[in-house]
């Protein structure tokens, strides 16, 4: 790399040196209270420093504006947790809601000594009801560039109910792993915002399978909302988002793509290549890149250099699925158009007022940190052959030519589907994860199964029908083929534990057109007959003809594997139509959640749970939220119910409020007797 050549490398020395960084692991604890809020859908972030506007009290919001939010210490999105490699985290979460019972997730962290720490509702624990408390011990591990997020149903993410988790190494402040060298670091927090995030589940409850949640309101960028026209630019009350530089320096940017439903976003920097440094939290071998596709659930660190003319330089989002349904476009039937699929924040140099409109421009003598001079890069999309075989973690982890075990789980839609409401059946579409062509439909479990898997009997239990994948307990190398047979690309995140990607299906005919590719009846399949296969045999004629897909064939596919170099990841998007291979070392005992990312499709059935080695998975300490019928553990004689705590107090109001309404109840009845002597 060519660092040394630039004029303010030396300044990034001397800041590294000045830095003081912790020798040793620490204690971290954080205090946060969920709560029941209201707030400016334009604009739901709190005060904006640079030009003083406010957030509005609910009852100065215009009614149309008005979005039912939920927040953690009234922010939007919630606060940042940064803390080191290894540090011991304690958050102590008081659920404040008058109605919802509330989990928390950590997207990327590995509580591998503390499996019950995860978060997913019916897998690790129950909700923390209302009036509630429950504290969240776990260690901070990998280091990396990961969030937080509700594990309940209910789009309680889509409601504010998410934030940044940044994890540090020791001794690696403002140079990456790989060498790369940067000033400071920026986070940017990409999702999408609806007025009402509910209705696209009740949507898609009442139709699933069809595209009810593909036209989002609008994309945000740090909780505030990247408007479509550029011509807003200059609105004081919902200014754009900026991302502010100064000229001669360079930044690292962590990017999470946080949205609950826009299953991408492609990002370009008008005027500034970058260069990519990690994804998912995993370092990888420097690549330089014009522009990166985000999807939900992913991670990205690039680095970025502000060396170009001082200005604003448009920050483009584009949510390409929905690029074909905006004016000028033919919309097929059943689709709603859109405004806009672009949205816009800015990268704004210090000091300067020019505005850059326009496209975004191709870079000019730009290439950010390892390779400054580049003045062109990578289209990086890891739905792109290329891409996904390319991209090389700085710690290689070769796969074995056979794993230990290998299954099939195929993403589909089952039931009958309708496009007139008076003509719904009595039976509504779910999605489903099938494994080895068993299929179950996801229920949240009676009792968290973590609670029943790790070595106690629970006969209540035994039938349940809950999908779970019971990995052998001497497995070591665990092969999963996903066969995706649905119009929609679904964004796959595994908890726990991190899989390599060794195989992705190379369907260009798909990558054209997504949303021609989402009515692409099967008379148009261009896959071969014996690679062929239908969501629901039951339903191939009508609608559920659009159901269908490109399934692995090891005998043919198998040529184009990866296994020497193999990409590294928690999350991946299995294309529509299409598949991909993966694999993951089964050494991290505990029920760990395997599911899509979408919002909407997690309560609809696209969703499993991997149980991996039962035998070793720790004891469970006793405050753990759990909820149902059996003794959850071998040593407990009881089950166990949620943690009351001491809930800050609310628990000890309500106990007040029940003492003055048995007052109440006492002062009546004596009353009563009076009366009827």
């Amino acid at each position: 790399w060519r660092m040394a050549s630039l004029p303010w490398a030396s300044r990034v020395v001397l800041l590294g040196a000045l830095l003081v960084v912790p020798t040793s692991a620490e204690v971290k604890r954080f205090e946060w209270r969920v709560e029941d809020w209201v707030v400016d859908f334009l604009r739901p972030t709190v005060a904006l420093k640079r030009n003083s506007a406010k957030r509005e009290t609910p009852y100065k919001i215009p009614d149309e504006n008005r979005k039912a939010a939920i927040l953690v210490n009234g922010a939007y999105p919630g606060p940042t947790i940064e803390v080191y490699e290894n540090d011991t985290v304690e958050i102590n979460v008081l659920n404040l809601m008058i109605t919802e019972g509330v989990s928390l997730h950590w997207h990327g962290i590995h509580p591998v000594d503390q499996p019950w720490a995860d978060g997913a509702v019916g897998v690790t624990q129950a909700p923390i009801m209302p009036g509630h408390n429950y504290t969240y011990r776990f260690r901070a591990w990998p280091a990396g560039t990961h969030y937080w997020h509700s594990h309940m149903d209910g789009m309680q993410s889509a409601k504010g109910l998410r934030g940044p988790f940044i994890v540090k190494r020791r001794g690696e402040e403002h140079v990456s792993r790989s060498g790369v060298r940067y000033d400071e670091e920026k986070l940017m927090v990409l999702a999408d915002e609806w007025r009402d995030p509910s209705v696209c589940l009740k949507l898609e409850g009442a139709m699933a399978g069809n595209d009810v949640c593909s036209d989002i309101d609008y994309a945000s960028l740090n909780g505030q909302v990247a408007w479509g026209d550029l011509q807003k630019f200059n609105s004081r009350k919902y200014p754009y988002p900026l991302v502010d530089v100064e000229q001669g320096k360079c930044y690292r940017l962590r990017m999470m793509m946080m949205a609950s439903n826009a299953e991408n976003y492609i990002v370009t920097f008008s005027g500034h290549n970058a260069t990519l440094l990690a994804l998912d939290g995993v370092d990888v071998e420097p690549i330089p890149i014009t522009r990166i596709n985000m999807h939900i659930g992913e991670r990205a660190d690039i680095v970025l250099c502000a060396d170009q003319k001082p200005g604003y330089y448009p920050i483009e989002m584009m949510y390409d699925y929905a690029c074909t349904l905006t004016p000028g476009h033919f919309i097929p039937p059943g689709f709603h158009p859109v405004s806009s699929c672009k949205f816009y924040a800015f990268l704004h140099y210090a000091n300067q007022t020019e505005i850059l409109y326009g496209p975004p421009k191709t870079p000019k003598g730009t290439g950010g940190g390892a390779h400054p001079l580049a003045t062109t890069g990578v289209d990086f999309d890891l739905t792109n052959a290329w891409n996904w075989n390319k991209t090389k973690p700085l710690d290689v982890q070769p796969e074995p030519e056979e794993p230990d075990v290998r299954y099939v789980v195929t993403l589909g839609l089952e039931g009958p589907l309708y496009k007139d409401p008076a003509d719904r059946p009595l039976t509504r579409g779910r999605w489903y994860m099938d494994i080895d062509g068993r299929r179950w439909t996801w229920t949240k479990p009676a009792t968290p199964l973590l609670h029943t898997k790790s070595g106690a009997t629970c006969p209540e239990l035994a039938e349940e029908q809950v999908p779970v994948l019971n990995i052998p307990e001497d497995a070591e190398t665990v092969e999963i083929v996903l066969n995706n047979l649905s119009p929609t690309a679904h964004n796959i995140h595994m908890h726990g534990m991190l899989f390599q990607v060794i195989n992705v299906a190379d369907f260009q005919w798909c990558n054209v057109n997504k949303t021609a590719c989402f009515v692409m009846p099967e008379f148009l399949n261009p896959c071969p007959a014996e690679d062929r296969a239908y969501a629901d045999t039951n339903h191939t004629g009508g609608l559920e003809a659009l159901y269908w897909g490109c399934t692995y064939n090891e005998k043919k596919d198998k040529r184009t594997q990866n296994l020497q170099t193999p990409l590294r990841k928690d999350s991946f998007q299995v294309w529509q139509r299409s598949w991909a291979v993966i694999r993951f070392k089964a050494d991290a005992p505990g029920v760990w959640q395997f599911h899509c990312h979408m919002e909407q499709h997690i309560p609809l059935g696209m969703i499993m749970a991997l149980n991996i080695k039962p035998s070793q998975q720790p004891k469970i300490p006793d405050d753990v939220p759990t909820e149902g019928p059996c003794p959850v553990w071998s040593d407990n004689t009881t089950t166990t119910t949620f943690n009351r705590g001491d809930a800050r107090g609310l628990a000890d109001a309500f106990a007040k409020l029940e003492e003055e309404n048995e007052r109440l109840r006492d002062e009546l009845k004596k009353a009563q007797g009076k009366c009827e002597v």
